[in-house]
Formats: structure tokens, sequence, C-alpha cells
């Protein structure tokens, strides 16, 4: 009982942080394109899409291998092993960040003569690599946190680097006021390079100060190099192929939108109101799962350590489900309230028309995160490391056929492909790894029927203001279910 105590308490602290985070990002998103315009925001996006290949070479699975390794220590009740452990994957992060800081600074001017038109220099670029060994020894702790489930001081890093980075940001928008794009580019990035140093300093002294509080006085053997690369290198590689031919897809995108015939100007405008503006609007909502993905790693490692089968398929179908439900209804809400929702945030009645087309794809896109997670958990990474490899080698051959002909068009096909390709592959592994079955009729039909209910009644009872009726819109959608039978309260127990 106490174990699910400080699981539900670690979700709530978790999921409120996500949320918080999410909504001061895209109260920040909207000031930026507000300031810089859409334009700037292909741009920025196409900048953060070739510095986070620099940060999955960073990363490379420690974080994971932390969690795991921390937890699978503290399993056997060995406090020294544990430290061990969190003391060989942050030297491991710190190897690869500075690989990934030297081949970012140094490919800086060709990328940005390459790729962005002579529109900026390699300055941003080179600023953003400084910050990559910062962010992977931050990972390196905030994995430790999440395996010893004190999640609050990870939050609290977190809720740190988001508010510096908006406030040095806003602070150089106010007082140096950049004209162009260029030095708007470069306050953005600054913001974003010193919020990472401040997050890792504020984890390096949480940790210091917890790691007194480990218990267990087993012999230390520590995780050898082997154990880190056997979770780090699966992970590493299949995420820096993937990161690789991502950025290639991102880059790929604007240059493509020229061939199909349109201006410079106009394809990055088209490209930052999908990745800088409706992207956010989509992958918000999530926040409310991003909890469970990050707790149930060493949830399930423990489970899937000592061996317990049976608890572990009884975990996996109830969180599938539950996210399933939980996707169709965002889903519903996002299609049925795109236009009101858009004009809200960023007064564009475009980035309704990207919204309402892709938000069906939150459905396969919210299960695939929260199904990766649980792979992850009982050691699947290298089967994902093929999924994910597979999956991105295809979209990026799509993408390069279809963008010269049907424009931004063959971009979204692209991305709902890359989606339902990854997410059933994913899916069929988590079935054979933890033995569940799906029940596809009775988890999505029914439900969605219920969410299309929920919407028009809603709608018709309260046409006018769009926030509330989004609220009792989720309401009664709960309440249908549990109406229906689709919704138990077993399901909500912990």
């Amino acid at each position: 009982m106490k174990k699910a105590r400080k699981f539900l308490l670690n979700t709530l602290i978790l999921t409120a942080t996500s949320l918080f985070l999410r909504t001061l990002g895209m109260g920040f998103s909207v000031y930026i394109s507000n300031k810089i315009g859409a334009e700037g925001m292909g741009i920025y996006q196409l900048l953060l899409s070739i510095y986070s290949f620099g940060v999955t070479l960073s990363l490379a699975g420690v974080s994971l291998a932390t969690t795991r390794l921390v937890t699978e220590q503290l399993t056997r009740s060995s406090a020294q092993g544990a430290r061990r452990a969190v003391f060989r994957c942050f030297l491991y992060s710190l190897v690869g960040s500075l690989l990934a800081a030297c081949l970012l600074f140094l490919g800086a001017e060709p990328i940005t003569n390459a790729w962005f038109h002579g529109k900026i220099s390699p300055l941003p670029l080179r600023l953003l690599a400084l910050s990559l060994p910062f962010m992977a020894g931050a990972a390196a702790y905030s994995g430790y946190f999440t395996a010893v489930r004190r999640v609050a001081k990870g939050a609290a890093a977190q809720v740190l680097e988001q508010l510096s980075h908006m406030g040095i940001t806003v602070a150089l928008f106010t007082w140096i006021a950049p004209q162009g794009l260029e030095p708007a580019c470069l306050a953005l990035v600054i913001g974003g390079a010193l919020s990472e140093v401040c997050s890792f300093f504020c984890l390096l002294i949480l940790y210091r100060l917890d790691r007194r509080h480990l218990i267990g006085s087993a012999p230390a053997n520590g995780p050898t190099l082997h154990q880190i690369l056997s979770i780090c290198l699966p992970v590493g590689l299949s995420s820096l192929v993937r990161s690789a031919i991502n950025t290639a897809k991102q880059v790929m995108v604007p240059l493509g939108l020229e061939r199909y015939g349109l201006s410079c100007q106009t394809a990055l405008a088209q490209y930052g109101l999908i990745r800088g503006m409706a992207m956010p609007i989509l992958q918000f909502p999530s926040a409310l799962l991003a909890s469970f993905s990050a707790l149930l790693i060493p949830e399930l490692a423990e489970e899937h350590i000592q061996g317990r089968r049976g608890h572990i398929r009884y975990i996996v179908t109830r969180i599938f489900r539950l996210s399933l439900l939980f996707s169709i209804g965002v889903c519903g809400i996002l299609l049925f309230y795109a236009q009101d929702i858009s004009l809200a945030i960023y007064q564009d009645p475009q980035v309704a028309h990207f919204l309402r087309i892709l938000s069906p794809i939150v459905m396969i896109m919210y299960l695939d995160d929260i199904v990766d997670a649980m792979l992850k958990a009982m050691d699947k990474q290298s089967h994902l490391a093929r999924i994910n490899i597979a999956e991105a080698l295809l979209s990026l051959g799509l993408l390069a056929l279809l963008l010269p002909s049907t424009g931004i068009y063959g971009y979204l096909l692209c991305l709902f492909f890359s989606e339902i390709f990854n997410g059933t592959l994913s899916i069929h592994c988590l079935q054979d790894t933890a033995g569940f079955s799906l029940q596809w009729k009775k988890w999505i039909l029914g439900p969605a029927l219920c969410m299309a209910c929920s919407c028009f009644t809603i709608r018709l009872l309260i046409p006018a203001s769009f926030i509330p009726a989004i609220l009792f819109t989720g309401l009664f959608y709960i309440f249908l279910l549990f109406l229906t039978g689709h919704l138990t309260r077993e399901d909500l127990r912990i």
C-alpha cells in the first residue's frame, strides 16, 4: 500500500509538473511566434532539428541506463553499487556529449551554408553545441531520481530549466530588442543554452544531497561497462540513426517544398506552422501520460527482474487500455474544437487546418510513447532499435518521393505513415513480450462513439464559450465511459 501511495504521489507530481511546463511552453511558443513570425519559427525549428541530432548522440540512452541500473542495484540492496552506477553512467554521457559538441561545433558552418540559404550564421548552432555536456550530465542524474522514486527533485530541475529559458530569452528580447532573424534566433539559443547549465547544476547539487539517503549494505559490484553498453548502445545507436534520418527529413521538408514550387519564405512558413505551432498543441495533452511513461520504467523493471510475468501482463493491459481511452478523448477534442483552440492560442486560422488533419495521429502517437517506455523497462530496447531504424528509413524514402509532387500534404502523409508503422510494430512486440491480447473493437469503437456523443451534445448545450465546452466534453466522455462499462472503478485503483 505504501508503495502504491508513493507511485500515485510521484505520478501526481510528474503530471502537475509536465502540465505546468507544457502550459509555459505553449505560452512561450505563442510569444516567440508573435516576435519572429511563421518564417522565423520555421528557421528556429530547423535549428532545433539539427541540434536534436547532437542531443541524441550526447544522451545515447544514458537516462534509461541510469534508471535501469540503479533500480537493479537497489533491488539487490547495494547502495554503493547504485552510486557507482550513477557515476559510470555520468562518465559515459560526458564522453558522448563532448564528441557530439565537437562535431556540431565544427560542422556548423557547412550546415548553415547548405541548408539555411544564408539566413543565419553558424553562431547559433555553435552556442547550442556548448550546452550538450550539461544536458547529458543532467540526463544521468534525472535517471537516478526516477529510479529512487524521488521525482519531485528531478521535476524541480525541469521547472528551473524552463523558467530560466523563458526568463533569459524574454529579457534579451526586451533589453536588446533584436532586429532580424539571426539576432532573434541568437536570443532563443542563448536562453536555451544557459537554462541547460542551470538545470545541470541544480540536479548535481540535489543528487549529492540525496545519495546519502541510499540504504543497502550488499557488496558493491556496480554495473560493468558491458552492462551500461548493453542498454545504451541499442538505444543510442537506434536513436542516433533515427535522429540523423529525422534531421535529414526535417531539412528535406522546406527544401522539398521549394522544389514543389514554393518560395523559400513560404516553405519555411508552412514548415513553421506545422512543427512550431500545430505540433505543440497536439503534444500538449500527452503531459498526462508522460508521468506514467517515466515511472513505469523502474516499476516494470523491478517486476521483470523478479520474473512476475502475470503481474506484468495485468499492469501492461491496464495501462494500455487507459492510455487508449485517453488518446481517443484527446483526438475527439482536437478534431472538434480545432478552430477555437487555434484562434485562442495563435489567432491564426491556418493552424486549425493542420491541427484538424493531424488530430487522429494522437491516438497512435500517445500509445507508441507509453508502449516504448514499457518495452524499455522489460529490456526490449534492441527490438525498438530495429523498429525505429526501419521506420525512419522508410519514411525518409516516402518523404523524398512525395514532397516534390504533393507539397505539404506529402509531409503530412509521411507523419501518419511514420506513427502508424512504428506504433503497430511496437504494440505487436509488447504483445509478444507481456503476453496480453488486444480487443480493438471493444477498446476503440465504443469509446469513440462515447467521445462523438460527448462532443455533439456539449456543443449544442454550450455553443459559445469553448473552454467550458472542452471541460464539460471531457467530463461527459468519462461519464459515458462509466455508464457503458468501458471504464470501471477497478481501472482507476492503484
